[in-house]
């Protein structure tokens, strides 16, 4: 099952539909279809191999639409960059993949010039005008390629993407995602939530980030047309959703809140949602009874998510309110179990790890397996089984609920951000001896980023802060830095965390006055 041969057949039935809208800019299925043919064959004239990695380090555009289909009927294996990620972390990534090539526009240029020092002949692709000396240019990549599907793919191996997520040891792994579980994943959780077919969504996110990326796929492998923003704003969202009667919007609690917070009750611009899907964070039931009362006619669906296994759970619009804690019910095709310490089914009611299975790993939704990484590989599977690392129980209704979690990750926004990594980062500052990390209550974000620093030399919060954008994407940067003589640790030597958001939270309350 490809990506592409799906792109194509929508382009043959519907050459004249719109497939993408950003701005004022649109492509029909068959200009996304020719564009993205002529992108494979290029690249495959220039000797690109199936499962050969290509990094995009692309923001919202066209260019970036066209490239992700192009790389897939390619055999290529896409690499996704969302343009928050700084030089250092693409420097790892290019480390980890070793890529054949890597396509970035112009404000990327700085940081993939730190990326690939030392990565050895990697090819570049310039988006847009005055290509740095020895860089080809995307129009030129693409004029190159003859207009004509490429050579069809082999059904295996079917390895579409890489899809880096933070670590808990701060290193990012590289979940690989066939073809075959992207175009299974869209599939199988429209048919559960109901979308009908021909679906408007709009995109607010980064394309490049998995919850933008499974609009783009909704695109190639079902037809729907997609809005996309260059960046979240709430006016620009709210004009796009009337100009082009959308009718499936996706985005964190914080994002359908700004939603609300921009309509008057005279507004009528969003009454074209139909459905309202939501992930990443708990979702209010304040929120959730004024969306009800404000657009009355959007169902809500909120779901449990994560890169490697998709949407294992879903709450319906009809169990919002009655069970509003949940994450609902594990999706028809998923399974779900909850395991103990001793790697034993917990029963009803008692929590454990929260483990997922749909058929072999990457044939259906599962990520297929860790890029590189034999000991993860081992450890987070258990036959077909994936260990998601989260603590669940069930109710007698068979309601999922998380009760906490294994990795030590703060959900900031919808954005993972998992603290070893922001502590590796503070800790290269020249005047911190250690750091610590943790997640508190944020009435924008759902949670935000704590720091608590120990210093041996003077420094301020907002050069620790700063310094921190040099080394990471700026949303997993410290809200909020303490200054403490010492961490708390106990008798094994173990960071007493709950200790420190307690800190964290009695801090925030007496800033807020």
């Amino acid at each position: 099952m490809k990506v592409g041969a799906m792109l194509r057949a929508h382009a043959r039935r519907h050459p004249e539909k719109t497939a993408i809208v950003l701005g004022e800019e649109t492509l029909s299925f068959a200009q996304l279809d020719e564009r993205s043919d002529r992108i494979a064959n290029a690249l495959l004239d220039r000797g690109v191999k199936t499962g050969e990695r290509v990094v995009v380090y692309v923001g919202n555009s066209l260019a970036l639409v066209e490239l992700i289909a192009g790389v897939w009927k390619s055999g290529a294996i896409l690499v996704p960059v969302t343009t928050w990620i700084t030089g250092p972390e693409l420097a790892f990534m290019v480390s980890d993949c070793t890529p054949v090539m890597i396509i970035h526009g112009p404000d990327q240029t700085d940081a993939v010039d730190e990326a690939l020092k030392d990565a050895g002949d990697v090819a570049r692709v310039f988006i847009g005008d005055n290509a740095p000396a020895g860089t080809e240019t995307l129009e030129a990549l693409v004029a190159s390629g003859a207009a004509q599907p490429p050579p069809a793919l082999a059904a295996l191996p079917d390895d579409g993407m890489i899809s880096y997520t933070s670590g808990t040891t701060g290193r990012p792994k590289g979940a690989i995602i066939t073809q075959a579980s992207m175009a299974v994943q869209v599939n199988l959780t429209s048919t559960m939530w109901g979308i009908p077919p021909d679906p408007v969504l709009l995109v607010s996110t980064p394309l490049a980030h998995r919850t933008g990326l499974s609009r783009l796929v909704a695109c190639y492998c079902q037809g729907a047309t997609v809005v996309v923003l260059p960046r979240f704003d709430v006016k620009a969202a709210i004009e796009a959703i009337g100009r082009h009667k959308v009718t499936v919007f996706g985005g964190v609690p914080t994002v359908v809140r700004m939603l609300l917070d921009g309509l008057d009750d005279a507004d009528d611009r969003c009454d074209s949602l139909q459905f309202i899907m939501a992930t990443g964070e708990a979702f209010p039931v304040p929120l959730k009874h004024r969306l009800f009362k404000r657009l009355p006619n959007a169902r809500l669906i909120s779901f449990y998510a994560m890169t490697e296994a998709g949407s294992p759970a879903a709450l319906m619009h009809e169990q919002q309110l009655d069970k509003p804690d949940s994450v609902g019910r594990p999706v028809p095709g998923m399974e779900v179990r909850l395991m103990g310490e001793d790697n034993v089914e917990v029963a009803q009611g008692e929590a454990g790890e929260i483990q997922v299975r749909c058929g072999e790993p990457g044939k259906l939704i599962l990520l297929r397996e860790y890029w590189n990484r034999p000991e993860a590989n081992a450890a987070s599977f258990d036959g077909h089984w994936f260990k998601t690392g989260d603590v669940g129980r069930f109710d007698e209704d068979g309601f999922l609920y998380l009760v906490d979690r294994v990795k030590d990750m703060i959900v900031s926004g919808g954005l993972n951000i998992y603290s070893k990594e922001v502590e590796q980062a503070l800790e290269t500052h020249p005047a911190v001896s250690q750091a610590a990390v943790v997640g508190a209550p944020d009435d924008e974000f759902g949670e935000c980023v704590v720091a608590f620093i120990v210093a041996h030399d003077p420094v301020d919060a907002a050069a620790v802060i700063d310094h921190c954008r040099t080394r990471i994407a700026s949303y997993k940067k410290p809200k909020h830095v303490i200054f403490t003589d010492e961490l708390p640790h106990n008798v094994t030597g173990k960071m007493i965390k709950t200790e420190l958001r307690e800190q964290a939270i009695a801090k925030i309350a007496e800033l807020a006055g």
